[in-house]
This record gives C-alpha cells, structure tokens and sequence, in this order.
C-alpha cells in the first residue's frame, strides 16, 4: 500500500512536469513563429507578434491550466513557491521542465521554419535584444516593471479572494501579456520570461546582451511576492470556540 500510494505521488509529479515541459515548448513555438512570419511586415508587426504572446498564453492555460497550473515560466513557478503554494523541490522540477521544453521548442521551431527565414534576422531568430541607447539602468527597470506586472496579475490569481472571478482569467492574463508585449517590445523585447529569453541567446552564444533584461525578470519575481504577502494579502486570527470539545483550528475570522 505504501509503494501503491508513492507511485501515484510520482506519477503525479511527473504529469505535471510533462505539462510544464509542453507548455513551454508550445509558447515557445507559437511566439517565435510569430515573430518570425511576420518580421518584415514593420507597420503591424509588433501589434501581430503582441497578439500572439498573449493567445499563445492563453491557450496553453487553457490546456495545461488544470494539470499543473501551465506557468511555463521560471519567474511564475519561483513566485508560486515563495506565496507558499508549492514547495522548493517542486519549483526546481518546474523550472528544469520549462528550460527543457523551451530547448525543444525552439528545436522545433528551426525544424519548421526554413533556415534562411530563421536568419534573415534577429527577431527572426527569436532573439531580443534592447534598444541602443538605453542604459543597463534602464534596461532592468523596464524588463523588472513589465515582469513585476506580470508576477502581480499571477499573484491575484492564487489569492483566495479571487475565487469569484476566475471564469473568464485565461483571456485576462492573456490580454495583459499582449498589453506588456506592446509597451515593452520595442524597448527591451518584454519577454518576461527567463525561459524564452535565455535558450535563443544561448543557442546563438550571446548571453551577455540579455543580462539586464534577465536579472530584472528575477528580481521582479522575487520582490512581488514579498510586496503581494506583507501589503495586499489579508491576516488571519483564529477563531476560538468556547465550551467545545474539539477545537477548530480551520476556523479562522479576519481582523
């Protein structure tokens, strides 16, 4: 029975990498096909590439949403394990899941698209780079901003309170990627995403270009938290019952 109840506990685990490993993989691919079919095209371009991000978001939600929560994001999986909502240990297997399937995707994607097209460019390459002028300042005060966006609208996500409204979340969380994707593009790339940012650099052997726009997704993902749990989440007392002969500790009354 023992055994029995590990087994399942394993196999649970590796469902929801599997989902995270695909999710991935799929945003991956629809974004960086995105940019690339439709990199020539300078007046709609950026508007198409943004629409995209922020479909792709919602239909690997709607897929994986339910499996393993469908982050396919390192900075989502480190800001759900520092809220309490899953552990270290399976914060690292979602991180190494999405850095895997973010390699297979791009994989793929050079699979399907034809060399010469992948090349013509960067943005065609799938890799982003900030816009010249801008300082390692501002770099990481604009891919932190978009990032802390992103980590906040997450954050509302998991709060108990939002409950009651998440019939429609997919679309929203959606439509705040593309408004993200709109501001920032042009800026910084507004990937917001360690995964997708890093395998295209390394694959290409440039990562000194990203580094600002990386340590800015991580710092957001690692500060929003905190501001999240001390400012906007409620404190509980528990609620003592009197004359009972077994206490309730899942009781609880706000302040």
């Amino acid at each position: 029975m023992l055994d029995a109840s590990k087994m399942k506990l394993n196999n649970n685990t590796m469902m929801r990498g599997l989902s995270e490993f695909s999710a991935t993989a799929i945003l991956m691919i629809f974004s960086c096909i995105g940019c690339t079919a439709n990199q020539q095209d300078h007046n709609h371009g950026i508007l198409i590439a943004s629409l995209i991000q922020g479909m792709a978001v919602v239909m690997i939600m709607h897929i994986f949403g339910f499996i393993s929560g469908a982050h396919a994001n390192p900075c989502v999986s480190i800001a759900c394990c520092l809220l309490g909502h899953i552990g270290s240990h399976m914060m690292i297997f979602y991180v190494a899941s999405q850095l895997a399937g973010a390699t297979f995707g791009y994989f793929l994607l050079h699979q399907m698209v034809p060399q010469a097209t992948i090349m013509s460019s960067k943005l065609g390459n799938c890799i982003v780079e900030p816009m010249e002028g801008l300082s390692y300042v501002q770099i990481l005060s604009i891919e932190g901003f978009l990032a802390a966006v992103m980590t906040f609208a997450w954050c509302a996500l998991w709060d108990v309170r939002s409950g009651r409204f998440l019939d429609s979340v997919t679309l929203r969380i959606g439509c705040l990627i593309t408004a993200c994707h709109l501001v920032g593009a042009q800026l910084t790339g507004a990937t917001m995403n360690p995964a997708k940012l890093l395998i295209p650099t390394l694959y290409n052997g440039n990562l000194e270009t990203v580094l600002m726009q990386l340590s800015g997704q991580l710092v957001a993902c690692i500060i929003v938290p905190q501001i999240w749990h001390f400012v906007f989440s409620q404190r509980y007392r528990p609620l003592r019952v009197e004359n009972s002969e077994r206490p309730s500790p899942e009781l609880y009354l706000t302040p």
